[in-house]
């Protein structure tokens, strides 16, 4: 049974994959796989100047089609277009990482590439879910909800992409954070659709914002890359 349900896995993936790649071959994410496998990502400009310019994009043909293209990439990779500065914002902390909620890792397989020590972490990692199953895994994940993350890398500073909307789960992750260590969160501003109310008002309180970085976007997607370190 298990080798006839890995078997159907590879076929999902392949058929996944095959239906996929050619809206992102068109795009300005084309290059995404080669990105990642080096930890070598364009600059943001790059990628700016190709539309991927979030809520100053014009609605218009090309938002839209970057709108479907924005659809393969979630389903193949994730929610936030990695760049060379976020990668150097990183590279800065100078101080392993562990990843809480990282999905289908391939923040962390790109930032690896990069020369970082980066754990990736996720419920979801030995579940049923599209990354428990296989499907889109760019990084090997170590079954770890966010508290349990933090809790067992306590030397480690924490990132996350994207935490769940209305969830508080990252919230009570970043509670967990020791004073003096880093949380580099991609999300939108407060009263956006990514996280809760809870966690920034955790970040205003306990953190001190040190860096914001401003990563590409899809039209009408308004993420960041901030980093907040713990001062209390």
């Amino acid at each position: 049974m298990a080798a006839d349900r890995s078997e159907l896995i590879g076929r999902a993936q392949a058929i996944l994959r095959e239906s996929l790649a050619p809206r992102l071959a068109a795009s300005p994410l084309a290059d995404m796989a080669r990105w990642v496998e080096t930890g070598s990502p364009p600059p943001a400009a790059v990628l700016r100047a190709q539309g991927l310019t979030g809520p100053q994009a014009a609605d218009g043909p090309e938002a839209q089609t970057l709108r479907e293209v924005r659809k393969a990439f979630r389903r193949l990779w994730g929610f936030s277009i990695p760049c060379r500065e976020a990668v150097e914002a990183f590279r800065a902390l100078n101080h392993p990482l562990v990843e809480i909620g990282a999905g289908s890792g391939y923040w962390t397989a790109l930032l690896r590439a990069a020369g970082l020590d980066v754990v990736a972490t996720d419920l979801e990692a030995e579940g049923e879910g599209p990354y428990g199953s296989g499907l889109g895994r760019h990084a090997p994940l170590e079954a770890l909800g966010g508290v349990q993350a933090v809790r067992a890398y306590p030397g480690r500073d924490v990132f996350c992409s994207w935490p769940s909307e209305g969830a508080d789960w990252c919230a009570e992750a970043v509670r967990e954070i020791a004073v003096g260590r880093a949380f580099a969160l991609i999300a939108d501003p407060p009263g956006g659709v990514t996280a809760t109310p809870a966690l920034h008002d955790l970040l205003a309180e306990r953190f001190e914002r040190v860096m914001v970085v401003e990563i590409p976007q899809f039209p009408r997607v308004d993420d960041r890359l901030t980093i907040h370190r713990r001062v209390r």
